[in-house]
């Protein structure tokens, strides 16, 4: 599948972190193929889903993790 994919026919994951739906449940999913990543929002599944390379979504995270978008 390539970046612009039919991602409905892949499994969504969603943190277990994000709790239930009836407790706001804010949260995003992510599906992967081979070479990309699907990002979108669980409670809005339908609306646009950010696709990239699974090499850019790992550097992103990796960011995130070190802090670089945290407010100061």
């Amino acid at each position: 599948m390539g970046g612009q994919g039919n991602w409905d026919k892949v499994p969504w994951r969603k943190s277990r972190r994000s709790g239930s739906e009836d407790q706001g449940g804010n949260c995003v999913a992510v599906a992967a193929s081979a070479s990309y990543a699907a990002i979108r929002d669980t409670n809005d599944p339908c609306r646009a889903t950010i696709v990239l390379p699974k090499a850019a979504l790992r550097g992103m995270l990796d960011e995130i993790k070190n802090g670089a978008f945290d407010l100061r």
